[in-house]
């Protein structure tokens, strides 16, 4: 997880990036503080003397995106004027970016709030002071949208990341792969939940979510649709559907190909699904689902704070045109966008845009999801992505012996409320049986990201517990 130092595997201690090729342009220039997009204004401060620039962002942007702004960036007004010669990108892992803060990086761009929230609670976020960034909040950017926070504001009043990017939760089908599997477009959560989509090989796609942030939002929001205990069956019944993979990206290209029906996605992977494959359809389930805001910020201890801030003005504004890529497609934050030559070219994304704003979503608390996130991603990777495969013989089998009649539905009902009740384990500190309850899980958060021989241990008891219990179910099936 996000605070677990693996200083070795990066004891070199040189953060290092690829250049990419730039061409010339040359921007307007405007004074005014709500400025559009198609407009590179330099922020407030007038840049300190100094030598040549090489920025270091941080990111979880793939490299279609970092190569699209380096290049963007570096032939701006902006990085001339601050003497920004490069930008080296670092998608690294969340458990990476402290170390690599301390070492010295500038920003932080893309991830979600989560990451950031958690950089945030940990200190490795800096307030952004330049007033030409501020100047774009209630103006260009909204403090909230869709009753969501597109910035973050610490006690002492000051702004610690800002929305570069909007984006909203849900899942891409392939209606060719539902047809052949005779299956129905699902609208909903639990409509994946269900006993239609327990087949093999599975026809539904979901990422671990210790390596994607992604759906790691996507887990947090059916816990706090459902509820705590409700919300973990229906992850429970939707891990039982699934093949689990990877990444995220790995779910939207096996949806493309064909290898699945479904998969869960964030927004702009699957508009992104929608061009390259017409039989595809992004779904944001309604009523189950959120907008949120995908942040940049400015790390705590960047060297070039001046040019830093410069760069996420950049983003905030002229960079925006970034999203409108058909290879990326991801939503504004800054609408103003829309208003550009590249922008009018898109009225998809703008309507995909405005529909978004008007999603009709959940009241989520992201303190509460932030309290349990680190419980939350391992207790989900030891029980349903480790013990995936005997989860997921249960649960099919359970289902085909009720539909064949070999079973009563009776006995079903009995099989099935076992399967989706919580694991029982061993508290390491106590002894005692417990579970994990939204409480546990939010007094063990913290601990489980500092002590690796805790959460070992713990592990280790979540995966056994379950794969015991899927087994047990299992035996009585076929018994």
């Amino acid at each position: 997880m996000l605070f677990i130092l693996i200083a070795s595997v990066i004891a070199a201690g040189c953060i290092g990036g690829e250049t990419t090729p730039s061409t010339t342009t040359q921007p307007t220039e405007t004074e005014s503080p709500t400025e559009s997009p198609t407009q590179t204004t330099s922020p407030t401060s007038s840049p300190t003397p100094t030598g040549p620039i090489t920025l270091v962002v941080l990111t979880r942007h793939d490299v279609t995106i970092q190569v699209m702004a380096k290049k963007m960036f570096l032939q701006s007004d902006i990085a001339k004027q601050y003497n920004i010669k490069d930008v080296k990108f670092i998608k690294a892992p969340e458990s990476l970016w402290p170390t690599y803060i301390e070492k010295g990086a500038d920003v932080g761009w893309g991830g979600g709030p989560t990451l950031f929230d958690d950089l945030f609670k940990n200190n490795y976020l800096a307030p952004i002071e330049d007033q030409k960034i501020l100047g774009l909040v209630g103006n260009q950017i909204q403090e909230t949208l869709a009753g969501m926070p597109m910035i973050r504001k610490g006690d002492d009043g000051k702004i610690y990341w800002i929305a570069a990017a909007l984006s909203s939760f849900g899942f891409t089908v392939n209606h060719d792969v539902l047809k052949r599997w005779n299956l129905p477009v699902p609208q909903k959560w639990e409509e994946i939940a269900s006993e239609t989509f327990a087949m093999d090989p599975p026809q539904m796609g979901i990422a671990d979510p210790t390596r994607s942030t992604s759906n790691t939002r996507i887990y947090q929001i059916i816990l706090q649709a459902f509820g705590w205990d409700e919300g973990w069956k229906i992850l429970r019944l939707i891990a039982a559907n699934s093949k689990i993979y990877d990444a995220s990206d790995a779910v939207r290209e096996a949806v493309i190909a064909g290898d699945i029906a479904v998969g869960n996605t964030i927004d702009f992977y699957g508009y992104t699904a929608m061009k390259l494959n017409p039989s595809c359809e992004y779904i944001i389930p309604k009523g189950q689902s959120i907008i949120n805001g995908d942040p940049i910020a400015l790390l705590a201890n960047s060297q070039n704070k001046e040019a830093a801030q410069a760069f996420i003005y950049w983003v905030l504004t002229e960079g925006q045109k970034i999203w409108l890529d058909e290879k990326i497609n991801r939503l504004p934050v800054n609408p103003d966008v829309f208003s550009t030559p590249e922008g009018q070219k898109r009225p998809d994304l703008k309507r995909a845009y405005e529909s978004a704003l008007k999603t009709q979503g959940i009241e989520f608390d992201d303190n509460a999801a932030l309290a349990t996130v680190t419980s939350m991603q391992l207790y989900f990777k030891a029980t349903l992505v480790d013990a995936n495969q005997e989860l997921h013989r249960a649960w099919v089998a359970l289902v085909k012996a009720y539909k064949e009649g070999k079973i009563s539905e009776e006995k079903y009902n009995e099989l099935k409320a076992r399967l989706l009740e919580p694991i029982e384990f061993k508290d390491p500190d106590t002894g005692q049986m417990v579970t994990l309850t939204e409480e546990y899980a939010e007094k063990i958060n913290d601990r489980l990201a500092k002590d690796s021989s805790f959460r070992d241990t713990l592990m280790q008891e979540w995966r056994e517990a379950a794969r015991q219990k899927y087994q047990s179910v299992l035996s009585e099936v076929q018994g």
